[in-house]
């Protein structure tokens, strides 16, 4: 017998090796393996198994040293789209695998050996020497050994072959040790476990048009995308948790996306009040890994049929998939940006088609490509244009910071109006947020005498500056550095800070308002586990008067006592490198003003901005989608960018400056060399390359170069031969492939 296997490695390429006879009845497509591979051992998935032996070439066909899993992690279905995902994000099959499968290495607690009762009587001198000496190891120990603990006890590292003559002679048990996430109740058959105990609302005419229109393409079967617009409070989630329900119903299986773990808990608890009597998948990066695992398999056996989770839970092998929600399908936590490079709302798509399954995108911001798939009829728009209960939207006012000064003569904090409206909202006992998108005390530090600036030693950056801590520290690789007492280039002590961050906004507020309850929230202060979730309960639970944050504080959270937004700065977005940066300010500006009036009271938004003018802050002012996207797409059509073009990415690093530079103008020639023959890569404009926005990080140089075109399939070839040439010229390439445009 003879396996196909994907190797974590980086190369496209996948290997037969041989199966043993004591291994061959635990074979299957989808179980992981352990084999040999050059003088080390790696894991490998597999893929396919074959009895004939393949053409090797004359060379030797090597054995598999063990399988790893008791049953497939996945199947046809799955594997098949995991295939895609590798094939369009130009990434090898064996390390996407190694990715988004449940750990890479073998649980500990996955099986367990035990002596027979009557082995002791049984056992002969038949037996192979490494067999006897199990027998001697497991003697004595009643509930036996786990298979891990069992190799490092005898030292026998392939002892499989040994369990298996022992289970032949009837001296062993292997059982599996799986611990199962229990449902609350157990035993319904599909269908009998949905009924609620949650007050179900009442449904508006657009939201009851909604889960109608979804409902008929539930009964109808087969591939459905719809794109769910409703502005903020609208009840989207709602629509979601109706169309979950039909689909449990049916028996089938549902898949909840958002961006972020803090809203997972959320979500959670409205699911298992919906659905008491249905237990839910939790998968993310805050869940253990033996966790994951044992829900994977529960979820791979069909006793888990509702997944809630970040984007990895895209991955997840749901049996009979009917339902797929992303919601918030506009934020920027969908795309991953190490390993593999995805985005998780379009392989949600992707996995929607290939299953057969409706997909729901739900956002009051819509991603400016899903939108352009409403008007190229890839996708049906359904749309929530009210706050459920007529609630009104919150009133946003623009506050010019253009001339407002503080008495040092640096831009204020905190505008006049916005110092008012925090006083009215606490002497009312009501709650405000305020967002800023930068942490920190200051973005960066500088002598005022000769102007040295404070920068990362091993990064292209200014470093931040903390005065909490007194400290500088780099956002990238980690570095810190306590505040010298003087300017290391002049020995000037005056040393000033400039660029607000989130930490100097909780030091302006505290002064201004020392009588308030003041919570911060951003990666900072959220480095122990559960700790944003701490905060968030806080907020919900009228235990802050005032939550100054990131955009972690903008994303999808529903708190009826906040009526007071306060944006520090709408231009920290608004003016990055991006084509996308007018999109990503009406976004962000539109959905952290919408955290505000859900309650009973309405809700009032200030921006603070230098640019009052600009067309993505009046849009956002008006809550106006519509208008910015006619605005923002008349712009890209005219530039020939996304959605009218494609663009792949290629992220180069080195060492060395020089050779880098170098290597990397020769891969620019190249690609104008095979674009302009237009055999390979017909009507590819190359771009660069040209530094990255960040030159360095953690010691590497980096560059662009991008790749731009009408045609995703030249692209793929022109990017792939690019790649393979760079492996041989000691750079390091990394490609980003742009939101797909696939139906």
């Amino acid at each position: 017998m003879f396996i196909q296997v994907a190797i974590d490695i980086p190369s496209e390429r996948t290997f037969t090796y041989r199966v043993p006879s004591f291994l061959a009845a635990e074979v299957a497509p989808g179980k992981r393996v352990r084999v040999p591979f050059g003088r080390r051992r790696q894991v490998g998935v597999i893929l396919a198994v074959d009895d004939v032996a393949p053409d090797a070439g004359g060379k030797e066909i090597r054995e598999i040293l063990d399988i790893l899993d008791p049953e497939p992690l996945f199947g046809p279905e799955e594997l098949r789209f995991y295939r895609w995902a590798a094939s369009y994000y130009l990434y090898p099959l064996g390390k996407a695998l190694a990715d988004v499968l449940p750990g890479t290495e073998y649980r500990s607690g996955g099986q367990r050996i035990r002596l027979t009762e009557d082995a002791a009587d049984r056992i002969t001198a038949l037996l192979s020497p490494a067999a006897d000496v199990l027998c001697a190891v497991l003697a004595g120990r009643r509930n036996g050994l786990t298979l891990n603990r069992l190799r490092k006890v005898t030292g026998i590292e392939d002892i499989r072959k040994e369990i298996r003559e022992l289970q032949d002679a009837g001296l062993v048990r292997v059982t599996e040790a799986e611990r199962r996430l229990a449902p609350r109740r157990g035993g319904e058959a599909p269908g009998e476990n949905v009924r609620t105990t949650e007050a179900v609302p009442v449904l508006n005419p657009d939201q009851r048009n909604a889960v109608e229109t979804i409902r008929e393409s539930l009964n109808r079967g087969g591939f459905a995308p719809f794109l769910l617009h409703g502005v903020t409070g609208s009840g989207k989630t709602e629509v979601y948790l109706r169309a979950i329900a039909d689909v449990l119903e049916r028996g089938g299986g549902a898949l909840l996306l958002v961006p972020e773990i803090a809203l997972t808990g959320q979500l959670l608890n409205r699911l298992q009040a919906r659905f008491p009597r249905q237990a839910v998948a939790v998968l993310h990066s805050g869940v253990s890994r033996a966790a994951r695992y044992d829900q994977w398999r529960q979820i791979r056996q069909g006793r888990l049929r509702l997944i809630i989770g970040a984007r990895s839970a895209l991955f997840a092998p749901v049996r009979d998939l009917k339902l797929v929600v992303v919601d918030e399908e506009h934020d920027l936590s969908y795309k991953q940006d190490d390993r593999m490079h995805y985005q998780a709302r379009d392989l949600a798509v992707i996995r929607a088609k290939l299953a057969g399954a409706a997909v729901i995108l739900g956002s009051a911001t819509p991603e400016l490509q899903s939108y352009f798939n409403i008007a190229a009829r890839k996708y049906r728009l359904l749309t929530l244009p009210d706050r459920v209960l007529s609630k009104p939207l919150p009133q946003v006012e623009v506050i010019d910071m253009r001339g407002r000064r503080e008495a040092a003569g640096q831009p204020a904090v905190l505008s006049a109006p916005l110092q008012t409206a925090l006083r009215e909202t606490l002497s009312l006992g009501r709650q405000a947020i305020l967002f800023l998108n930068r942490r920190g005390s200051h973005a960066f530090m500088v002598c005022l005498d000769c102007g040295q600036a404070f920068r990362c030693l091993n990064c292209a950056v200014s470093l931040t500056y903390y005065g909490g801590d007194a400290i500088l520290k780099c956002h990238y690789c980690g570095f810190r550095h306590p505040v010298p007492p003087a300017c290391p280039a002049c020995g000037s002590s005056r040393l000033g800070g400039f660029g607000v961050g989130t930490e100097k906004v909780e030091e302006e507020v505290r002064a201004t308002f020392p009588e308030a309850r003041i919570a911060r929230l951003d990666s900072d202060t959220t480095t122990r586990r559960g700790a944003h979730i701490e905060i968030l309960q806080r907020l919900a639970g009228q235990e802050i008067d005032i939550l100054i944050g990131t955009q972690m504080v903008a994303k999808g959270h529903d708190f009826p006592g906040v009526t007071l937004v306060g944006v520090i700065s709408a231009d920290t977005s608004m003016n990055l490198p991006d084509f996308r940066a007018a999109e990503r300010t009406f976004q962000i500006l539109t959905q952290v003003a919408g955290r505000g009036g859900r309650g009973e009271t309405p809700g009032r938004v200030l921006i603070q901005t230098f640019n009052p003018g600009h067309y993505a802050l009046l849009k956002a002012r008006h809550h106006d989608y519509t208008g910015f996207y006619q605005e923002e797409i008349a712009s890209r059509e005219a530039l020939s960018y996304p959605p009218f073009s494609r663009l792949v990415s290629l992220h180069l690093s080195c060492r060395s400056r020089e050779k880098g530079r170098a290597a990397g103008e020769t891969l620019g020639r190249l690609a104008r060399e095979l674009a302009t023959a237009g055999r390979s890569a017909p009507g590819i404009e190359v771009i660069g390359p040209a530094e990255a926005p960040v030159a360095k990080i953690k010691g590497r140089y980096r560059w662009q170069l991008l790749l731009k075109g009408k045609h995703v399939t030249s692209l793929h070839a022109l990017a792939r031969s690019l790649s393979e040439h760079a492996a041989h010229t000691g750079l390091d390439v990394r490609i980003d492939v742009d939101p797909v445009h696939f139906l």
